[in-house]
């Protein structure tokens, strides 16, 4: 091959033969070498008189090597640049290991061409043109053109979201599995292992495959068949596509092309090629024939989209598919699974749109909810949900605005059956929408009735498609049902679990007396699965809930069901509140308690109906140990709120809360007895949980106090210090004993770093033990548990506060109220230092007893010999007052010692 010191002209006049023979594209060619001034006006027209392209290469090549090098380099440079369009397509062929050329019949220009040695990166410029002026013109139209319906697609479903929020919505990866074998349905093995309520809604989430984005789809040179169930998102893949492709700064020149096949016309089906693209699509502004020309005659840089096709019908959709039109164009298809096998072929990219993962679901609830993604994030049932991107918009515009109303889960799932039935039947318009679910009405209540019959029977597979409109058909995905090797049938399924108990609580409230039946069922082992559609229910029968009911059960029925329905309910579940069985396998730690009963009346913005239930509770709601997500803290705040008259006993014991639940709980304090042991329930959950919480809110309900126990984790007093040392006002400290026991060291670390923000320190027992007639701490002396904190800090503060010990020690006497009893507490301290043999501590204890002027003694209570000692290492004589006596023969030798160090005794 050539070295890298040979001439442009030498180069190409040695390949002259097979140039003239093999390039393609000559306008492509001169147009470029007409753009740098190679040739001019009249040298162009002089090509173009020329009868064939034969003698038009003859002529482009004589008269660049009549001009000599430095034109036969920029030759060279567009060919190189322009090889995908002027050279045709790449081959391999013999050369010999010398690197020149053989001479055979056949000649590569693609390898010809690399290699030769350019003088600088060619690939930095990108200023040559790939085709006429005019292709080049109507590509920029069609990027233009994509990027704008690229854009107004995402901005379609802003109008869902509140005023003061409307986020900017863009692609989220979705799930694309192209491993999946050609099936026109999704195969599923039936399994026999029972498992969890939660392991069950976790298994709509699929699984993350290996990153295939929108740009790796356009490169693949295969046509794709896009599948997946309605509201999946394929159309959100397709519009990333036409912005991938907008956006590209790529100098290739390619056309793509977009068509909705759910808008199409019945013009569309007699269509030429050129109507279709042109007429349908966007027509070029100039030189029509020569891009359409352009186009067929390089099909390979034509893309078009085909969304939500169904069948082939239209004949030039089906020529474009079959590839009798622009044989070599990328077509990409969307379908749902029934259609799969009308358009997938054997030489096709199957690609099978799987939805949101887990991470893509919070990606786009942080998008689009922000802080508030704390609302659908801990709630199990809607996290999983949103795996359908159709879902996901409406659960995030249900959940985007800052609670002016209350938004219930059933409202939530309305929206959505709303939503999917507006989309799917093209009624952009509410008063169009009323008036099809009011035509639709039989349709929706015989899928509810489908829906009831697999629920009662524990199964997601339908029994049978209940009518074929496909908009109410949208809610489901078709399955196929392996029993063994020779046997499987077809049915179908809701595309989530909790939609199926949607539409079966919506039939039950059609039938109303099988209702009464169902409650009971709920009691019941073998059918307490069915208590998932009670919450449904009572939200169905809220008028505060968006229309849908009225346009299916009529309203007078639905108040008759309503005026019985919950007093039967509460009555039904309320011998059976607070058990829980722990062995559950179906559903653990969800069976009928408080807590449920106040999510379904959350769900009915029934203020009666609350009262009626706190009588049977007799105004207490006992909630310990629960795991309260915000959801949960709305329901119970609202049936809370709803108590006027009467204050509520609330037990939140090792209750876990969010920060955003803690928010919804402080809302409705006000209507709750504020008592032993609230206060310190609440001020542990805020330490222990999770986000930044008002502790100022908190402060602000109870004086200023922080209460806490004597026991538990150093994060939970690590984060009390914490919230001393923001605030610009001390604390008072209430510090609880639940059993006689020493503090933890970590409370001890807690309080001696923390004394300077203390106002106060009081101490509450919340058991009974011998001799306490009551919880609260006797005044004036200090009970067995305070006295051993007190010395403890003490003795901490001796060992590490330095010079700062003396003062450390008096202020801790002051939040401990001892004043008036120092005496014995020194003596304590100097016994527990002698315990703990902390020998270097003692000399700090000078300074300490010198300040005592008179020494308070009971030596029925405690050796004189301990008086002894601390007397010693005074410097003068102290006067000793004597409360009580003790007539042992060797406390009466040891007190006899004391004498010498005592200025006066009384």
């Amino acid at each position: 091959m050539a070295c890298s010191s040979q001439s442009a002209l030498d180069y190409v006049r040695q390949a002259r033969v097979h140039l003239v023979r093999e390039l393609k594209h000559l306008s492509v060619i001169v147009e470029n070498l007409y753009q740098r001034n190679v040739f001019s006006d009249e040298e162009v027209i002089i090509i173009q008189e020329e009868i064939n392209d034969y003698d038009k290469t003859r002529k482009i090549l004589d008269l660049v090597m009549r001009k000599g090098e430095a034109a036969c380099y920029e030759f060279l440079r567009i060919i190189n640049m322009t090889r995908k369009r002027t050279l045709g397509t790449p081959f391999l062929f013999p050369y010999n290991k010398s690197g020149a050329w053989t001479e055979t019949k056949t000649f590569d220009l693609h390898h010809w061409i690399s290699c030769y040695s350019f003088k600088e990166d060619t690939q930095m410029d990108i200023n040559y043109l790939q085709g006429s002026r005019p292709c080049h013109r109507y590509q920029a139209k069609l990027k233009s053109k994509a990027g704008r319906m690229s854009n107004e697609f995402w901005k379609a479903n802003k109008y869902l979201f509140d005023d003061s929020h409307k986020p900017d919505l863009s692609y989220t990866p979705l799930v694309l599995d192209t491993e999946g074998s050609v099936s026109t349905f999704k195969i599923k093995k039936s399994k026999s292992k029972k498992m969890s309520r939660p392991q069950k809604l976790r298994m709509y989430l699929p699984e993350e495959k290996s990153e295939i984005s929108p740009g790796d789809l356009l490169k693949t040179d295969k046509n794709i068949v896009l599948v997946g169930k309605a509201g999946i998102g394929k159309t959100a893949l397709t519009q990333e596509m036409l912005k991938v492709w907008a956006e590209s700064d790529s100098e290739e020149l390619d056309y793509m092309f977009y068509f909705d096949m759910r808008e199409t016309t019945s013009d569309f089906m007699s269509m030429s090629l050129e109507d279709l693209l042109f007429s349908v699509f966007s027509e070029p502004d100039e030189g029509k024939e020569e891009v359409l020309a352009d186009m067929k005659k390089n099909s390979e840089s034509v893309t078009i989209i085909f969304d939500g096709i169904t069948d082939l019908s239209s004949s030039v959709v089906r020529r474009l598919v079959e590839k009798d039109l622009l044989p070599d164009a990328k077509i990409i298809i969307t379908c749902r699974p029934d259609d799969e096998e009308d358009f997938f072929s054997w030489d096709s990219l199957r690609v099978e749109v799987k939805g949101f993962s887990e991470q893509s679901i919070e990606t786009y609830l942080s998008a689009t909810l922000g802080e508030q993604k704390s609302k659908v994030w801990s709630n199990l049932e809607l996290l999983t949900l949103c795996y359908v991107p159709m879902y996901a918009v409406m659960v995030a515009a249900c959940f985007s605005t800052e609670d002016p109303q209350p938004c219930t889960i059933t409202e939530v799932y309305i929206s959505i059956v709303r939503f999917c039935l507006q989309t799917n039947s093209n009624k952009t318009k509410t008063r169009h929408l009323e008036s099809y679910i009011n035509s639709k009405g039989m349709e929706i209540l015989s899928l509810a009735e489908v829906a009831f019959q697999a629920t009662e029977g524990k199964t997601a597979n339908l029994t049978e498609l209940p009518c074929k409109d496909s908009s109410v058909l949208s809610f489901l995905k078709p399955l196929v049902i392996q029993r063994n090797f020779t046997e499987r049938y077809a049915t179908h399924a809701f595309l989530h679990y909790t939609m199926q108990e949607f539409f079966a609580a919506l039939w039950l409230l059609k039938n109303p007396d099988k209702a009464k039946d169902v409650l009971q069922q709920c009691l019941t082992e073998g059918m307490k699965h069915m208590r998932h559609l009670i919450p449904f229910m009572c939200g169905l029968l809220s008028e505060k809930s968006p229309s849908l009911m009225k346009c299916l059960i009529p309203a007078e029925e639905l108040k008759n069901t309503s005026n019985w329905f919950f007093k039967e309910m509460i009555t039904t579940f309320s011998h059976c509140l607070c058990e829980q069985d722990e062995a559950d396998t179906e559903d653990s730690g969800s069976d009928v308690d408080i807590l449920f009963l106040c999510r379904c009346l959350y769900e009915s913005q029934c203020p009666d109906a609350c009262i009626y239930l706190l009588d049977k509770l007799d105004y207490c709601l006992d909630l310990a140990g629960e795991s309260l997500d915000p959801y949960s803290c709305y329901a119970v705040a609202y049936v809370v709120t709803q108590s006027k008259e009467k204050k509520i006993q609330l037990n939140l014991e090792d209750v876990m809360v969010s920060e955003h639940g803690m928010r919804r709980l402080f809302g409705c304090l006000k209507n709750v007895q504020w008592c032993d042991p609230l206060p310190r329930q609440l001020w542990k959950i805020f330490l222990l949980g999770e986000g930044p919480m008002d502790h100022i809110s908190l402060l602000a309900l109870d004086g200023n106090q922080l209460h806490l126990p004597v026991e538990g984790k150093r994060q939970l007093f690590e984060r009390a210090v914490k919230v001393m040392q923001k605030i610009s006002t001390k604390v008072n400290v209430c510090l609880y004993w639940n059993r006689p026991t020493p503090v933890c060291q970590s409370l001890c670390e807690l309080l001696l770093e923390a004394w300077p923000h203390i106002n106060s320190l009081s101490f509450r027992k919340t058991y009974r033990g011998p001799g306490l007639q009551d919880q609260d701490q006797h005044h004036g002396s200090l009970g067995r548990e305070e006295k051993g904190l007190l010395l403890d800090l003490c003795l901490k503060a001796a060992l590490h506060k330095g010079e700062s010990f003396l003062g450390v020690v008096n202020a801790l006497f002051s939040l401990f109220s001892v004043e008036n009893d120092n005496s014995n507490i020194y003596l304590d301290f100097y016994q527990r230092v002698e315990s703990e043999r902390c020998s270097s501590v003692i000399p700090k204890l000078r300074a300490l007893f010198q300040s005592v002027p008179v020494w308070f003694i009971d030596l029925s209570e405690r050796k004189a010999s301990i008086l002894l000692e601390v007397l010693k290492l005074q410097s003068e004589k102290k006067q000793v007052v004597l409360t009580s006596w003790s007539h042992e023969d060797s406390e009466v030798r040891s007190f006899l010692q004391c004498l010498p160090y005592i200025s006066q005794l009384r």
